[in-house]
Order: C-alpha cells, then sequence, then structure tokens
C-alpha cells in the first residue's frame, strides 16, 4: 500500500477501499507505520455502502481458510531457527522450478534464434550483462552455470553504474565477432533506488552499440518486462520477470530447448504488444518426436 505508483494517485483512505473492490483481501504495508487511515476508508465505505458486509466477509473467510490450511491453527509460528529448513525442502526447490519454468516468456523471436540448437555446437556466444544492482561478480552465475550445463560455454561481462568507459569499450570489443550475443539484462525494481527500475547508463549505451551494429542479440529481461520499450529494435526478446537462480536457471533451458515456453505477458507493453501475449514453443525433443511421428 505504500508504493509510489498508488500513493501519487490516491490517499490511504481511498487507496484501501479500491484495493478491496478489485478483488484484495489483505492489505500489506501501509504508507508510514500506522493503518489508521486505511481502516478509516473502509469502516466509511461500508457505512456508505460503497462496500457491503458481506464483501468484508468473505475476505475474513478466505483469510481464515488459508490459514487454517496452513496449520496456524495449531502452530501459528515458525522457530526462526528452523525457517531455512521449512523453506529449503525438495518439495518447494521442485515447485520453483516449475513456477519459474511456466513463467519464461517468448516476446519477439523475429530473428529466430531459438531455441539455441540451431546453432552450432561451437559457436561464441557473448553475454552482456547489464544490472542495477551492486552484484556485478555474482549476479550471472545461476544463468552461466545453467548454459555450460547445457553444453554452452559462454563469455560473460557485466557492466553496472560503476563501469568505466574503458570497460564499456571492452566489452563491445569482446562481443565483436560472436555468433550470438545475450544481453541478460538485471533491470529489477529496488526500493530506495535512484536506478529503481531501468538500466544503468554504461550498459544502456553499451547494448545500443551493439543493436546498431545488427549483432544477433538475444534480450532477457530478468526484471523489469517493460526493458523493450527501451529497445524496440531488439527482435528477440525474452522475459524471466526476476533474478532468481530459479528463474534464471529456467530461462537457460527454455533457450537451450531443454523446456518448454509457455508464458504469458501479464502487463501490455504499450504500443508493442497487449497482455497475454507470448510465442509457445515446445522443448527440442517433443518437436523433434512430432515431426518423426508425421
Amino acid at each position: 500500500m505504500d508504493m509510489s505508483g498508488l500513493t501519487i494517485y490516491f490517499k490511504q483512505d481511498e487507496a484501501a477501499v479500491r484495493a478491496i473492490l478489485a478483488g484484495a483481501d489483505i492489505l500489506l504495508k501501509p504508507e508510514g507505520a500506522d493503518a489508521t487511515l486505511s481502516m478509516r476508508g473502509l469502516r466509511e465505505a461500508v457505512r456508505s455502502g460503497r462496500i457491503t458486509e458481506k464483501r468484508i466477509e468473505e475476505s475474513a473467510r478466505r483469510v481464515l481458510a488459508a490459514k487454517y490450511d496452513l496449520g496456524l491453527v495449531k502452530q501459528r509460528l515458525t522457530p526462526i531457527d528452523e525457517i531455512d529448513r521449512a523453506v529449503n525442502t525438495r518439495e518447494a526447490l521442485q515447485l520453483a522450478r516449475e513456477i519459474a519454468e511456466h513463467a519464461i516468456t517468448l516476446v519477439r523471436n523475429d530473428a529466430k534464434l531459438l531455441p539455441l540448437n540451431n546453432l552450432r555446437p561451437d559457436a561464441r556466444i557473448f553475454n552482456l550483462a547489464i544490472t542495477n544492482g551492486d552484484d556485478r561478480l555474482v549476479i550471472a552465475n545461476p544463468f552461466v552455470a545453467a548454459m555450460a550445463r547445457g553444453g554452452r560455454r559462454i563469455e560473460t561481462v557485466v557492466l553496472d553504474e560503476r563501469s568505466s568507459e574503458a570497460e564499456v569499450q571492452k566489452a563491445l570489443e569482446r562481443a565483436q565477432g560472436a555468433d550470438l550475443v545475450i544481453a541478460s539484462l538485471y533491470g529489477r525494481v529496488r526500493t530506495g533506488q535512484s536506478s529503481s527500475i531501468g538500466l544503468p547508463e554504461t550498459g544502456v549505451r553499451a547494448l545500443n552499440a551493439l543493436l546498431s551494429r545488427d549483432a544477433p542479440v538475444i534480450g532477457i529481461s530478468f526484471g523489469n518486462p517493460y526493458l523493450l520499450q527501451n529497445f524496440p529494435t531488439m527482435k528477440t526478446y525474452v522475459v524471466a520477470y526476476g533474478d532468481m537462480p530459479a528463474l534464471q536457471q529456467a530461462t537457460a533451458r527454455a533457450l537451450l530447448g531443454e523446456s518448454d515456453i509457455t508464458g504469458r505477458l501479464p502487463i501490455t507493453l504499450p504500443a508493442l504488444y497487449a497482455r497475454g501475449t507470448g510465442i509457445q514453443m515446445k522443448a527440442v525433443e517433443k518437436r523433434t518426436a512430432e515431426l518423426n511421428n508425421k
């Protein structure tokens, strides 16, 4: 409730009412530590008939049912020293993998660069990773490692807001002559950061230079899905929605043709693609089997 996308348009009392009307059952993190305005807005909405008591009761019933299903009736708190074990089970990791694989969205494949099995085995792949965080030493590791496990070793350079002009030029030189360039875009939304949704200028400049050369580029958004609007000439664009290891690994498997690509955009990219867009692509083995059966 304290996100500026909401607070710049509505005060907390009106925002709370609109959230409930939109279908929310729980209002999280009100602006400031005091939730008085949100509660006052909801009470007034019920008194005036704008929201019915039945609607509030429906939310309460769903919340209580969820707590019951999770066993919170018997154990309301999880001991701090057991949290790692509770959330790091084999079942949880498998669920994360399945969710990640279903999330990967192929928005644009105009150059027909995917899947990568069409690329010769000894092809040179250069990975330009651009991050708006302070994590240049580790951020691309899950993706690079997953690509290596799939038989594709890639050369990686990471640029961030601290990168010098010499580093930018070095990245462009190393990209020269590559059979394929992957642009890993870690433009994540981060609260309280000056570049909270975009990419650092150094990375933008390097990527634009590669696109101007008409290099074969696969752009991957490991965060903000709207980044294609900044690079409209990019012919191949994949959205992974986040930089968690499961998502980076799922992206690598999708690029390699090891898993189906079934994701669809949950948002609209203005003037480019409508909500629900997503090129569906079967894993290489499944496609091969279908062709053999025809």
